[in-house]
């Protein structure tokens, strides 16, 4: 009885300092990492669910110590020296299983290398205990106490900051250790009435506390963000996530397992209930928020819209997950980030919420262009094949006639005995921008481009009032979601079109969303169109996917936002160059390549002009919701086993290559391998070039030591050794090997390999992508590749590359180019890239040829910026051509005046000044005209004018405070007509009229 009291005394005692370290590692972590919690309420979960967990997961090894220790004391008091051999044992076991578990690597592969490292450890950790057991023991118990504590304190921090999510046995055998030392902390405690009372109820009450193990694996599930930083960070903490998970574990991840009979509406939890109703996703190419009339816009650009979000929920902030609509749609249509999986390689086989939808017996039908898989086609071959997996559907160019004859005649035909779920993308306002008859904004002669984008806008309002009603009249009680696929920019932040920032006007989208039981109503909190999937099998009873990022929006449809998180917000929005994360009125948007961020505050300032500071505690919160973000993509996607750091580098993400670079030294070969990989295409040698060099050294796994000398001859510099590796690769028969070291002796300042580059560039089957395409470029103007120049002409046919080929053109130098450039500029439709080929030709030498359509450019309802100056620099500005220069180049004069040729047709005067500020006066033939306009930075105005004098020469006079460069009388032109619509096959007449073949086989 004595023997056994002991025992549970010394348990009991184990328990109490175990319970004192869960709660300090509470406190470390609530305080040391506040910035990566969304609130302090996560925390409160830790302390809630998880710590209870913990003590009673502990009870059973504290009774084992306890046990062990009454041995121990058994052993002393028989006097025959066996309690040192039972702990130097114990000791040696525990140095061999440690050595054991991290002996996983290449040099330790081998059990002829393996069990000799197994034994010398057990050696050394069993010595080390003999040697210190007697001298411990001698100490008095505070100091024995004192000793133990820094012990344990040491191997907590070595498992949270040494190598961390490396080798696992490493830090097992930490954890062993601390639990340990510990143990011997407790043991040391006073032999105090008050200690023994407190620990044996601690003892109790963590006896107790098994039965509540249940609830608190559940309750821990309450925060997945909470969660990972536990176990990312809090070794103690960690564990019992990892231990909630086993005895409470999540839902499956595999997406069709799903039984195809539908859940019955009171088995699933939901705020909404869409059962039976037919549904209606309209979403809107290009359409940014701030162009509807329900959103603010002075223009009363959707009337029809707006009618929709009276009745409704209208979101102000939502965001798409990338600004193009390949990766937006199949995102919207997954409920997935899909630009960050398909990086990774991951996700292809994602389900849609049409496969949802039908196997829960829905009728599905898409009606969409085909330019919805024009960006990074590649990767989207197998949505773009399986139509996204709708059963029917209509994939062609179609005006809003067509289109909704399309629809009127589906639902016609389509039988009543299912629900409806009906996809239809509509083109317009996407560039080309045309202003549609009756829908006019600004002069109708001559719109800018944003009067033909608003005309588009109501186009396809117009387009989405008629399908509303369609659907109406053929089946009342629809559910209607309308919303976009990205915005489009006008300069808002110096750019044009969609697809390259982060910004509010490329990613902030319209979300309008009416249904039954959703209320009429404007959410202000950030939203996302991932959002829509889960919200849509929510309402209508269908399980949720494992896999899916996105949120149900069902609560904040029926009630409004009303908890916390819902009036807080997340969205999180990425392109190849920056990244974004949307929380509350705040907005994080980072330049990914150079790890920059600045912080915007759209409540005070909506254009998003004045950064707040990413270093201040708002921005620190979210930059650590951006990498958590981050981190998980793809954790859960094909059962990816890639390291966090990979994950991030794969994506393009500067800041992950100091730790791809860490894991050079990894124990597993195809770890090693991807690191050298994802290194040497985020090309960063300031930081990994150290580590490569060494790691090259020692490094014998063939593929890895490539990588490592591909990426050394990339950075410059290399060694004999890796030079002579990536030649080599260069003459061997490999192309994707010669292709890489072309590109590495280019970068590397070797010229030989350009000839390969061009090639590389020429082959339209290899799939390059943008960032792939400017590296090849870069590298041959860097090397000016006279060789290459018809591979740059010919390249000049891609729209996405044609900027960047000019730029190497021009880089070159070869007047051979010339023509090539001026039949592609003539006919340029995008406004940055007629500048970059405009450039390119002055750079090249063009004068009397380049006088046209720059001049044409320059009359446009948006003059080409820049024209003047580049005019300028082409000897254009001489009276006979309509100019007026300042004596000297580029000097200024404070009045310009002199006879100028003028068109007989109605003109408009350039101006370039000499810097902001003050007003200028633009005078012709006497007459004063005000600037109709002002450019970039303040430095080029204009002034438009009627048709001459019939002589055909004016007076031209100018005057700016700044003084004067040059002045350019140039007619007014028509922006170009938009191409013809692309041919496509949209499917039979008799397609038209029913359902496709797998359809009707239902």
């Amino acid at each position: 009885m004595t023997h056994a009291r002991s025992m549970l005394e010394r348990a009991g005692r184990i328990l109490l300092v175990w319970a004192f370290a869960i709660a300090l590692e509470n406190l470390v972590i609530g305080f040391g990492y506040r910035s990566m919690f969304a609130g302090y309420w996560e925390m409160a979960i830790a302390r809630r669910y998880l710590s209870p967990l913990l003590l009673a997961a502990l009870v059973a090894p504290a009774v084992t110590f306890a046990l062990v220790a009454e041995l121990g004391v058994a052993l002393r008091r028989a006097g025959t020296g066996r309690e040192a051999r039972l702990y130097v044992g114990l000791a040696a076991l525990f140095g061999a299983a440690a050595a054991l578990s991290v002996s996983t690597g290449r040099h330790t592969e081998s059990w002829a290398v393996r069990v000799p490292f197994m034994l010398v450890t057990a050696g050394l950790v069993g010595g080390a205990v003999r040697v210190a057991m007697p001298r411990f023991m001698a100490l008095s118990a505070g100091a024995r106490a004192g000793v133990a504590g820094a012990l344990a304190a040491s191997l907590w921090v070595a498992d949270s900051f040494v190598l961390p999510r490396l080798y696992p046995g490493f830090h097992e055998s930490c954890h062993l250790a601390f639990l340990v030392a510990l143990a011997v902390l407790g043991g040391a405690l006073p032999a105090s009435r008050a200690v023994t009372r407190t620990a044996l109820g601690t003892l109790l009450v963590s006896v107790a506390l098994m039965g509540y193990v249940g609830v608190g694996a559940r309750g821990a599930q309450k925060s997945d963000n909470l969660r990972m930083v536990l176990l990312d960070r809090a070794p103690l903490l960690g564990r019992a996530v990892r231990l909630a998970a086993w005895i409470a574990p999540p839902e499956a991840s595999d997406e069709g397992a799903a039984s195809a009979k539908a859940v019955p509406s009171g088995e699933v939890a939901r705020a909404l209930d869409w059962t039976g109703r037919d549904v209606v996703l309209v979403t809107i190419d290009a359409l940014r928020a701030d162009h509807l009339s329900s959103y603010g816009y002075a223009r009363p650009t959707t009337p029809n819209i707006d009618a929709l979000a009276a009745r409704g929920t209208r979101f102000s902030h939502a965001y798409c997950p990338t600004p193009h609509t390949s990766y937006s749609v199949t995102s919207m249509l997954t409920g997935k980030y899909m630009k960050p999986l398909l990086a990774l390689g991951v996700g292809e086989g994602s389900e849609t919420l049409a496969t949802h939808m039908r196997r829960y017996g829905y009728r599905t039908a898409a009606f969409y262009p085909p330019a919805v898989f024009f960006i990074d086609e590649a990767r989207f071959v197998s949505f773009r094949d399986s139509g996204l997996d709708f059963e029917y559907r209509k994939v062609e160019f179609a005006d809003r006639a067509t289109r909704v004859a399309q629809v009127r005649r589906y639902l016609a035909s389509a039988p009543k005995d299912r629900p409806l779920f009906l996809w239809v993308h509509l083109f317009e306002p996407h560039e080309p921008y045309v202003a549609h008859e009756g829908r006019t904004f600004g002069d109708p002669k001559r719109p800018t481009d944003v009067d033909a984008y608003d005309s588009e806008v109501a186009e396809a309002d117009a387009t989405v009032g008629e399908l509303v009603a369609d659907v109406e009249q053929a089946r009342p009680g629809a559910t209607f979601v309308v919303s976009a696929d990205h915005g489009e920019e006008f300069g808002d932040h110096g750019g044009r079109y969609h697809g390259t920032t982060v910004y509010e006007e490329q990613v902030r989208v319209p979300l309008v969303v009416t249904g039954p039981g959703v209320r009429a109503q404007t959410a202000e909190a950030p939203v996302q169109t991932i959002d829509i999937l889960p919200t849509v099998l929510s309402a209508l009873g269908i399980p949720r996917p494992a896999r899916v990022r996105g949120r149900d929006l069902g609560k904040v449809l029926r009630d409004g936002e009303t908890a916390p998180e819902e009036k807080a917000g997340f969205a999180f929005a990425e392109t190849d160059e920056g990244t974004l994360v949307a929380e509350g009125r705040d907005r994080l948007v980072c330049a990914r390549k150079v790890a920059a961020c600045a912080l915007y505050d759209i409540t005070t300032d909506p254009r998003q002009t004045k950064d707040l500071g990413a270093h201040e505690p708002r921005g620190k919160a979210l930059r650590a919701r951006l990498a958590q973000t981050e981190r998980d993509h793809g954790r859960y996607e094909g059962g990816t086993k890639l390291p966090d750091a990979l994950r991030r580098g794969k994506q393009g993400e500067a800041d992950a290559a100091e730790d791809v670079a860490a894991l050079f030294d990894d124990a597993s070969p195809e770890v090693r391998r991807e690191a050298a990989e994802v290194a040497f295409w985020l090309n960063r040698p300031a930081v990994t070039k150290l580590a490569a060099e060494r790691a090259f050294g020692r490094e014998d796994d063939g593929p890895t030591r490539t990588s490592l000398a591909l990426l050394l001859v990339r950075a410059g510099g290399a060694r004999e050794a890796e030079t002579t590796l990536v030649v080599r690769l260069f003459e061997g028969h490999d192309v994707g090997l010669r292709r890489k070291a072309a590109l590495a002796l280019a970068d590397g300042g070797d010229p030989r390999g350009v000839g390969v580059l061009a090639a590389w560039l020429d082959d339209r089957g290899a799939g390059l992508e943008l960032d792939r395409a400017r590296e090849l470029l870069a590298a041959l103007a860097r090397h000016k590749a006279k060789a290459a120049v018809p591979s740059l002409v010919s390249a000049l046919s891609d729209l996405r590359i044609r900027p960047y080929a000019a730029d190497a053109l021009a880089a070159i130098g070869d007047t051979s180019a010339r023509p090539a450039l001026l039949a592609a500029f003539a006919v340029e439709r995008y406004r940055p890239t007629r500048a970059r080929l405009a450039e390119a030709l002055v750079v090249l030498g063009a004068k009397d040829e380049l006088y046209q359509p720059l001049a044409m450019f320059a009359g446009m309802p948006e003059p080409l910026d820049g024209a003047v100056s580049m005019a300028l620099r082409a000897g254009l500005l001489v009276p006979k051509r309509g100019g007026l220069k300042a004596a000297g180049d580029g000097g200024l004069v404070a009045r310009l005046e002199g006879l100028v040729t003028a068109p007989r047709r109605p003109f408009r005067v350039l101006v370039e000044v000499g810097g902001p500020g003050g007003a200028a006066e633009v005078r012709v033939d006497g007459s004063t005209f005000l600037p109709h306009a002002v450019g970039p930075n303040g430095t080029s105005i204009v002034a438009e004018g009627t048709a001459p004098s019939a002589s055909n020469e004016v007076r031209l006079e100018v005057t700016h405070p700044a003084g004067v460069r040059g002045a350019w009388v140039v007619p007014l032109s028509d922006e170009l007509p938009p191409p013809p619509k692309e041919a496509w096959d949209g499917g039979t007449d008799e397609d038209d009229a029913g359902l496709s073949a797998d359809a009707k086989a239902e």
